[in-house]
């Protein structure tokens, strides 16, 4: 057998140079791939928490705005709403004139609407909750005209997320607070 010194080829450690560049390469790509993915959902879980607080005070805006009356109930269980928005029914909507809003025993806050069963008879509905965060405190304070709300959304990892909102109301003058407590 006969050597061709003319020949051209790859040594054994040229191939294993080259692997070895592709291999921190490709361990290179991984973990930037992988850092992105994790930032990726850590921003999501993020933005949903924050649009869920977002749907809730949509939800309670209009209501405050409206309201001839607002009740704050201080000794909350779940078996209650935590506040009580009463105003005049709308015209061309279905009857009802209050809507609940509170936190049920799992987690879920909830809302639900006083219904005109009969001419002037209104009854509580049922509780519907409307987001997927779970809600560890929803509490509400009434200070000169001022509205306080502030709400502590659970993301899926638990941590815990605070938003506090104020609003001035349009209620008309009840008492010291400008609404009731029970």
């Amino acid at each position: 057998m006969r050597i061709l010194k003319c020949e051209k080829g790859f040594s054994l450690v040229e191939v294993i140079l080259v692997m070895g560049i592709i291999t921190l390469m490709l361990t290179v790509l991984y973990a930037v791939f992988m850092n992105s993915s994790s930032v990726y959902d850590f921003n999501t879980e993020k933005i949903s928490v924050q649009q869920d607080h977002r749907a809730i005070i949509e939800r309670m805006a209009p209501y405050i705005r409206m309201a001839k009356k607002i009740t704050i109930n201080e000794s909350y269980d779940s078996s209650n709403d935590k506040v009580r928005f009463e105003f005049t029914p709308i015209i061309d909507s279905p009857s009802y004139n209050g809507i609940g809003f509170g936190i049920k025993e799992n987690g879920e806050f909830y809302y639900r609407k006083c219904i005109e069963t009969s001419s002037g008879d209104f009854e509580w509905g049922n509780r519907m909750t409307f987001i997927n965060s779970r809600v560890s405190s929803f509490e509400l304070s009434q200070d000169d005209g001022k509205l306080t709300i502030s709400i502590e959304l659970l993301e899926k990892g638990g941590n815990k997320y605070v938003f506090v909102d104020e609003f001035y109301p349009r209620v008309p003058d009840q008492g010291e607070n400008g609404g009731e407590k029970e």
